[in-house]
């Protein structure tokens, strides 16, 4: 666990980074004040200092200036955050002043984790080269250094994706002789043995109650499991990429294939909330395409699990922008927080764009708490009346104006019926 001192003016975007960071294990220490950071910096050892650039009355740069001509705290590994107005002069200009790192907003939570946490790893090294020419390995592990050739029975065979909660592996069971998912969450940030096993029980009970139903639009879960230093659930491997990967390539979908899809998440909610169980990060990565036509959320259960780890951030996670405002409002996440992660992916997906983004977090999170969101029909044309009316309906400020996931479902699936619409395996492109 390293400790992090985290400095922005903005108080949406400052609990967002705190929030992220405390989640990822990290101890947060965190001001508006940029003219405190010295002084904090001064009084405790950080193992890494965020600097938001454009602050007041103050800078990030100047700052940073600052901390580098000063003897204790020239060595501290320091990243900057800038939004997207910031010039490459301006970047030019933080890289000389001693910055060792930029991230730009709006960004992926796993991104924050990932560069702080290979920055800190870099320091320590003594920022040597070789791992990589220009500084932090990306994409490395606890999970991927301790895991070895198997976790429980299973094989590993390679790596497939990364994110905040830890690694996910393509892997083979033995005994059932079949391909699997190997889905890691890592125990290094849980403190005392205690809470350790709390969090296992937690996770063996989300994947007990996910395993009891079969459904086509979820990705099924097979059997969990822990190590000394993480657990891990085995699931079904889907052949084929996330809407989310599927968006940033191909582009947006028409509604005649957009339908289909949206009908296969909405049946998944649907499915899952009759179980009581919620997502809690309903979103375009979340969301698997299928090489053989289907469509499947995956990782039902298992944000439940993580998002108890912190009680405050319990109630924020997700992804932002597709977080409900009610959640940034520090109210319990219930379904309709789902429905809402529903209506942001279907209105990106058809749109081509994000209708919550901004350039920075700040205003991704503004515009989630005002939820003034334009209009689909001005977006997309020969949009459906009745078809609109839904997916704003999703995008309510109000929980209680969402529609279920069931009626969603209804919806979507009779207008599918009525104009014969489907998503098959030619609408996944090959060399995706």
């Amino acid at each position: 666990m390293a400790k992090i001192l985290v400095s922005d003016d903005d108080p949406h975007v400052l609990r967002v980074v705190s929030l992220l960071l405390e989640h990822a294990g990290h101890e947060v220490v965190k001001t508006e004040d940029p003219l405190t950071v010295i002084s904090l910096a001064n009084r405790a050892k950080f193992d890494a200092i965020i600097l938001d650039v454009m602050t007041t009355p103050v800078s990030g740069l100047e700052i940073l200036q600052a901390l580098r001509s000063n003897a204790a705290t020239s060595s501290v590994p320091v990243l900057l955050l800038s939004g997207r107005a910031i010039s490459g002069r301006d970047r030019v200009r933080g890289l000389r002043e001693g910055a060792d790192d930029y991230l730009v907003k709006p960004f992926e939570p796993e991104e924050l984790e990932l560069r702080v946490k290979n920055l800190i790893a870099w320091r320590a090294r003594g920022g040597e080269e070789g791992d990589e020419e220009n500084g932090p390995r990306a994409g490395t592990s606890r999970a991927d250094e301790s895991s070895g050739p198997c976790l429980g029975r299973y094989e590993i065979r390679e790596v497939i994706g990364q994110g905040t909660m830890g690694t996910v592996y393509r892997g083979w069971d033995p005994r059932l002789e079949r391909p699997v998912a190997l889905k890691t969450i890592r125990l290094d940030s849980v403190i005392g043995e205690s809470q350790r096993r709390a969090m296992v029980s937690r996770l063996r009970h989300e994947a007990v109650t996910v395993a009891r139903f079969n459904h086509p639009n979820i990705v099924a879960v097979y059997d969990m499991g822990d190590t000394e230093d993480s657990a891990f659930v085995a699931m079904e491997l889907v052949d084929g990429v996330s809407l989310a990967h599927y968006l940033a390539v191909v582009g947006a979908l028409a509604i005649d294939k957009l339908v289909p899809v949206a009908a296969g998440i909405a049946r998944g909610l649907a499915a899952a909330h009759a179980r009581e169980v919620i997502h809690r990060d309903v979103k375009p990565g979340n969301v698997l395409l299928g090489r053989g036509g289907g469509v499947k959320v995956t990782d039902f259960g298992v944000a439940r699990v993580v998002s108890k780890v912190s009680d405050e951030l319990m109630h924020l996670y997700g992804t932002p922008g597709y977080v409900p405002p009610e959640a940034l409002e520090q109210q319990p996440y219930t379904q309709a927080g789902d429905l809402f992660g529903l209506g942001v992916t279907i209105y990106e997906a058809l749109a081509g764009y994000h209708p919550l983004g901004g350039g920075t977090l700040q205003e991704t999170i503004q515009k989630t708490l005002a939820a003034k969101i334009t209009p689909l029909s001005e977006q997309v044309q020969e949009i459906p009346a009745d078809f609109e009316e839904v997916v704003m309906a999703l995008l309510s400020r109000e929980p209680r104006r969402r529609p279920s996931a069931e009626s969603v479902a209804e919806f979507l699936d009779h207008a599918a019926a009525v104009g014969n619409l489907r998503w098959t395996a030619e609408d996944l492109p090959q060399d995706l």
